[in-house]
């Protein structure tokens, strides 16, 4: 199936919880009260561009109702932007090297993109050199995030860790020091929201693809990052 838009993933899935509840499909009109549409053309047209992809059945014109072809997962892209250290840090090279399907509901919110991992020191939290990490573009993060951050010019992921006043990148393998953030010297692009993995080693030769999402974290604490509050670290 041809991969969905943001928003045509959010209306997919608003049709499917619909269902899940047992309720009545929705006319074009209840579509434009739930998403705020401003006509029933909108409607329509979100509805036709889902047709034409095959995710949905469109009713006949008098009652405007719409259905789902089957059970599916929504699924929109991402840009790959290059390679990312789980190492020690190395200078950045950001380029865009095409676009890699996920699961809408990771990008739900936000601007997206993914890197490719190349480095043992986010093993531990079961991150693997050649996996892809989605990543949430955002110049802040909070205490315990997996970030992709440039430090003094060079790029790797690792896990914030505030301690005190101080901000700290830690890895996830005893054999990789925790680097130190001084202000003014290190720059966040993003929080990683989930891992896609190719299993390109299975049985026969043939491949299959992993997906995981994003750590959910046993603690919450400070931000870090231009927008942080008066007990942040800025660096």
């Amino acid at each position: 199936m041809t991969p969905l838009t943001q928003k045509q993933a959010r209306l997919v899935d608003y049709l499917r919880q619909r269902s899940d509840r047992g309720e009545p499909v929705p006319t074009y009109r209840e579509l434009c009260e739930h998403f705020g549409w401003a006509s029933t053309g909108t409607a329509r047209d979100h509805l036709r561009a889902l047709s034409r992809k095959g995710y949905v059945t469109l009713g006949d014109r008098k009652a405007r109702r719409v259905q789902l072809r089957r059970e599916w997962a929504p699924v929109t892209r991402v840009p790959v932007l290059g390679e990312v250290v789980a190492g020690p840090p190395i200078a950045a090279d950001e380029s865009t090297d095409g676009r890699v399907a996920i699961p809408a509901e990771w990008a739900y919110r936000g601007t997206h993109f993914a890197l490719r991992v190349r480095g043992d020191s986010m093993k531990d939290a079961g991150i693997l050199p050649g996996d892809q990490v989605v990543l949430r573009m955002q110049s802040t993060a909070e205490d315990n995030d997996i970030v992709a951050a440039t430090v003094d010019g060079e790029t790797t992921l690792k896990r914030l860790s505030m301690q005190g006043g101080r901000a700290v990148l830690k890895a996830a393998n005893p054999a990789y020091r925790p680097i130190e953030l001084k202000r003014g010297t290190t720059l966040i692009h993003g929080v990683v929201v989930g891992l896609l993995r190719c299993y390109a080693a299975a049985a026969g030769g043939r491949s299959a693809t992993s997906i995981r999402s994003g750590v959910r974290h046993r603690r919450r604490g400070r931000m870090l990052g231009a927008r942080a509050d008066n007990r942040a670290t800025d660096v």
